[in-house]
């Protein structure tokens, strides 16, 4: 018998989602939360094989960034993260923080079973970014660092605040947004970060852990 963690903020979603897994004779829900804060407590106290973490949780807590924490804490716990939201950044830094696999909520609830089971079985489960971003994703051309100034603008961040926090210069600074009025077709960067904050391609309010 598999014990699971279900962290999801929307309690209907997260009652569905424990009465399906329940349903499977090799699966338990252990514990859930709406809170990514709480994983950490709640994997110490029932010590489970996964956990099952949305990315936007209460209080704007990132899933991301606790699933981070619990990889380097409890790396043997798997971890399958889930999102409604097609924010560019998600897939790629879910990647870079060690996240075994990566579901969106519009997937079936067998297909969210058998991602899980493969999960539990050593799979890395991750889908085709191509396929389910708008095909002409405006940000698909952007380099790393010109998706990061982007997401700073997001958060409301000066120019002088952007480039100390990448620690650039501001004609670098300057080179950079150039490039990324170029590759979007957009001569303002306020109205571009409106624009994806409005269709979910940047989700600026998620924090992270202190």
């Amino acid at each position: 018998m598999y014990k699971l963690i279900i962290i999801e903020d929307h309690k209907m979603l997260r009652d569905m989602i424990v009465e399906t897994l329940n349903s499977k004779n090799d699966l338990e829900v252990v514990a859930t939360s709406g809170n990514a804060k709480d994983s950490l407590e709640l994997c110490n106290k029932y010590k489970p094989d996964l956990i099952l973490m949305d990315i936007c949780t209460e209080e704007n807590s990132s899933g991301i960034a606790y699933s981070k924490i619990l990889k380097k804490e409890l790396p043997d716990i798997k971890i399958v993260i889930m999102t409604g939201i097609l924010d560019y950044n998600f897939i790629k830094e879910s990647k870079e923080s060690g996240i075994d696999s990566f579901i969106y909520k519009n997937i079936s609830k067998d297909a969210m079973v058998m991602t899980i089971k493969n999960t539990l079985e050593g799979y890395s489960i991750y889908p085709n970014d191509k396929k389910n971003y708008l095909k002409e994703n405006i940000l698909s051309n952007l380099t790393d660092t010109e998706l990061k100034v982007l997401t700073l603008y997001c958060k409301l961040l000066d120019r002088d605040e952007v480039a100390a926090k990448l620690q650039i210069s501001q004609r670098t600074l300057k080179s950079h947004i150039s490039s990324i009025y170029s590759k979007t077709g957009y001569d303002n960067l306020g109205k571009l970060s409106i624009y994806c904050v409005a269709n979910g391609l940047i989700v600026p309010n998620l924090e992270s852990p202190e």
